[in-house]
């Protein structure tokens, strides 16, 4: 019985290590590795205002662009605003960074299109994203 316990924990033990193993930096592990990591804590941090607009693009998918959805976009462009200057202030500067590290350059409007995505976020949310950060940007 001892030694089961003893052979479960060591077992525990080197999976949580392996776990933990940061890949070899500027391999394709390695920046999947951190920008999943980068994008999980932002995710996390904003679970809010994500929700938020994954429910207001399911409402123009759903082709319900009444009064009543009317009355929501000025939450959603708060919330969109509240997310993509978190996104800038902090992630941003967090994804650059590990980019430098392999000497290549990240913008900021692919990497946020990419992780609403992953969010599931709806497509036409995504275009305005898009949009309204090319128009941000000239």
């Amino acid at each position: 019985m001892i030694r089961k316990t003893l052979l479960a924990a060591l077992s525990i033990s080197m999976l949580a290590a392996c776990a933990s193993l940061e890949p070899e930096p500027c391999t394709t592990e390695w920046v999947e590795w951190k920008t999943d990591r980068i994008l999980t804590d932002f995710a996390r941090a904003n679970y809010n205002e994500v929700q938020s607009l994954k429910s207001f693009a399911q409402t123009l998918e759903d082709g319900d662009v009444g009064p009543l959805t009317a009355l929501k976009i000025p939450s959603m462009i708060e919330d969109f605003k509240t997310l993509a200057a978190d996104f800038e202030d902090r992630t941003l500067p967090e994804l650059n960074a590990a980019v430098k590290q392999c000497g290549t350059p990240q913008e900021l409007i692919p990497a946020f299109t990419a992780f609403l995505r992953k969010e599931g976020v709806g497509e036409e949310v995504i275009e305005w994203v898009e949009l309204i950060g090319e128009l941000t940007q000239t």
